[in-house]
């Protein structure tokens, strides 16, 4: 974090100090080395966002001090030499704690009952089915062995948490809490589990209606802790299967309104064409949750996208929202990052730097864009509006272009958006002050780059994003190179061509 959000944060929690209520951490990091940062990450709604993370500054004997301004019960991570710790946070209480490498030990504090009984059912533990991921045991059994082996012990063990949290002394309201957060969780993990570790398409959809059929959406308490956001948001995709699964069974017409979503197939693809599928999202929370989730759910959504500077979805989705939410707490807040984002693209209109390449759509070839920087290293970013990793990676990118400021290198990007989000690709670009010369191409006439780019490659797989580097001769010399968020690595390959 920079010394200018790092002071930002002081100042909050100096102005919420006399105002609001607070969360004081105390505590000592043992054999401490100096290299290992300590954070702690607060979820604004749910998911974890590096923006949500502030670093605990650690003292040459290695104790820390950290005022949290907490107005309301938040659960949040305590991260040391990439570990994460569950902690609860309640306003005007306090914890100490020692951390020793990747152990944690409750020493003392008021908040001290709650944050045992979490420590004791491991809140967060990582489930044995998720182990060795992508070749594991269970990648291979049939359905029906799935559900023996699988969903039955699990969730007989999220039983078992959740009746230790139901036989502690702690306050009511943190049983109900943690309970809820012990419930969510299980849901969340097969959900990652059936989407990315099982490659049939059929028995993925059978797992996700097994299971999130016989899920209840009702929160145990209000508000809910992040993974029950979370489970919402696998929920709405689980509807998603569960309503194309009747479509194709029932044989419902693309005019008739989809199950569960109450508008038709015809009128979600145009929703999704023009706003993305956040919107789409909205309209599923919305027909299925209290008002009072999907207004803190899709809060969150409008800050991703802002982070993101996604400024097409984002419009649409604070229009739907503020007529829906007009009196919210958040208005303001969503209100100011639109005209943020307008802003951005006012001042980025004329930005001589951020080049989009002539008559790119006549370009065949990526050879012909590279021919015109001859005596300068190429960096290759083939990307695209739509894809969540792509905008990840740009946010590495200021760091890459400081470190070769005044090189040789020149910054390419390769968009792949059909043709009728050519204006919404300009406006991403320019929002998000990406200097460079860029050129798109949609999902068919990209085809022939990926042949070009990948001709030589022993892996031909054409995901997004990929990155590749072209010498001062024009010559493609690394296939699938590092991406800005490897840092130093990509430093090295680009700077070995610069010599």
């Amino acid at each position: 974090m920079s010394f200018k959000r790092l002071l930002l944060f002081v100042i909050i929690i100096g102005c919420y100090s006399a105002a609001s209520a607070q969360f004081k951490l105390t505590g000592k990091v043992l054999n401490d080395d100096g290299k290992a940062e300590l954070k702690i990450n607060i979820p604004l709604v749910f998911g974890f966002y590096k923006e949500n993370s502030v670093p605990i500054p650690i003292a040459k004997d290695g104790s820390f001090n950290i005022v949290l301004p907490i107005k309301e019960t938040k659960f949040a991570n305590l991260i040391y030499k990439r570990t994460f710790h569950t902690l609860l946070l309640n306003p005007d209480k306090n914890l100490s704690v020692n951390l020793k490498d990747t152990i944690l030990t409750l020493i003392s504090g008021t908040a001290l009952a709650e944050s045992k009984v979490m420590q004791k059912i491991d809140i967060e533990e990582y489930p044995f089915f998720l182990e060795n991921e992508g070749n594991n045991e269970f990648n291979k059994l049939s359905f029906a062995q799935l559900k023996e082996k699988v969903l039955k012990p699990y969730f007989a063990q999220r039983d078992e948490k959740i009746k230790t949290v139901n036989a502690s002394t702690i306050h009511f309201k943190y049983k109900l809490l943690i309970a809820s957060e012990v419930k969510s969780i299980a849901y969340n993990y097969v959900n990652d589990y059936a989407r990315t570790q099982i490659a049939n398409k059929l028995m993925v959809d059978s797992l996700i209606l097994e299971v999130f059929n016989k899920a209840d959406v009702k929160p145990l308490i209000f508000p809910p802790g992040p993974q029950y956001f979370a489970f919402v948001d696998n929920y709405i995709r689980f509807l998603e299967t569960k309503a194309f699964v009747k479509i194709k069974t029932d044989k419902i017409p693309s005019n008739q309104p989809i199950p569960y979503f109450g508008i038709s197939l015809d009128s979600a693809n145009i929703i999704i064409k023009k706003y993305d599928k956040n919107y789409w999202r909205w309209i599923g929370v919305t027909h299925n949750f209290p008002l009072k989730i999907v207004e803190q759910y899709t809060y969150q959504q409008l800050i991703n996208l802002y982070n993101e500077k996604d400024i097409r979805p984002l419009e649409g989705l604070t229009k739907a929202y503020q007529q829906q939410f007009p009196q919210s707490t958040y208005y303001k807040q969503v209100d100011a990052n639109v005209l943020n984002l307008k802003r951005l693209l006012i001042e980025n209109e004329t930005n001589k730097r951020i080049k989009i390449f002539e008559k790119f759509d006549t370009i065949n070839t990526i050879q012909e864009i590279v021919n015109s920087f001859k005596g300068k290293v190429v960096y290759l970013d083939i990307w695209g509006t739509w894809c969540d990793p792509c905008k990840e990676e740009l946010t590495y990118v200021p760091q890459l272009k400081a470190k070769f400021k005044d090189k040789d290198v020149v910054f390419v990007y390769l968009d792949m958006d059909e043709d009728s989000l050519d204006q919404s690709w300009r406006d991403f670009i320019k929002v998000n002050n990406m200097e460079g010369i860029h050129l798109r191409k949609n999902r068919k006439t990209i085809e022939p780059f990926w042949k070009e780019l990948l001709a030589n490659a022993t892996d031909k797989a054409e995901y997004y994003p990929q990155y590749f580097i072209f010498d001062k001769a024009g010559k493609l010399v690394v296939t699938k190179a590092k991406r800005p968020s490897e840092k130093e690595a990509l430093y090295a390959q680009l700077a070995d061509y610069l010599k």
